[in-house]
């Protein structure tokens, strides 16, 4: 029987030895939390957060207090990596929309850790790395003019990504239409529009692009 542990879930850490892992493990602090809870924020965020069982997203609040979502989390997924490193959280939330099973690893224990085994450093940088380019793939769609563009250009990167022309949307319409700096209302007639002009076909979050979105 495969032996459990929350750290295999998680590409930083899923390549170390056994032995290395099980060491890990035993700094992990596992905890249940409901549906609503805030696991991250200003005030509470030293740590790295695992999604070991559920699902959750991660929003940051605008000045006029407007939440802008910047992912979606689900089983395997972790966010802090940053917060780690001692940089401050200044608007970053994280709120599980599930009942969840999460693992924490505290800042203090994470660097002791390293301090030791640097190759867990260097995995943490490329995973950073990997994290700023999708943060700048963000603020592209958001530099577009119109919320057609940024859809198109968002479901053109999707069929790239996903190599098929009928792709999954990762986020659900609220946390997509927040992603792409509108309303869901007008995201809905975004995507009627697209299919009534036969461009797309559509089935809940299932999207079939009938050739390049221009």
């Amino acid at each position: 029987m495969v032996e459990e542990l929350c750290v295999r879930l998680v590409p930083l850490f899923n390549q170390l030895g056994i032995d290395r892992q099980r060491q890990l493990e035993r700094l992990i602090h596992h905890q249940h939390v409901r549906r609503g809870t805030i696991v991250a924020s200003p005030d509470n965020s030293d740590r790295l957060i695992i999604i070991h069982r559920g699902r959750g997203r991660m929003y940051q609040l605008s000045a006029n207090g407007e939440e802008q979502v910047v992912c979606t989390l689900t089983t395997g997924d972790y966010v802090g990596e940053t917060w780690l490193l001692g940089v401050a959280n200044t608007n970053s939330y994280v709120e599980m929309t599930t009942d969840s099973d999460i693992c924490i690893l505290h800042r203090a224990d994470f660097i002791n850790l390293i301090q030791n085994q640097h190759d867990i450093a260097l995995k943490l940088l490329a995973g950073q790395a990997a994290t700023i380019s999708s943060l700048r793939r963000q603020t592209q769609l958001l530099g577009l003019p119109s919320i057609e563009e940024r859809l198109t250009t968002y479901l053109n990167r999707l069929v790239a990504q996903q190599g098929e022309d009928t792709v999954t949307l990762p986020l659900k319409l609220k946390d997509l239409s927040s992603y792409l700096g509108t309303t869901p209302e007008t995201l809905s007639r975004k995507l009627a529009q697209l299919e009534k002009e036969g461009r797309i076909e559509r089935h809940l979050r299932q999207i079939r692009v009938l050739g390049k979105l221009a």
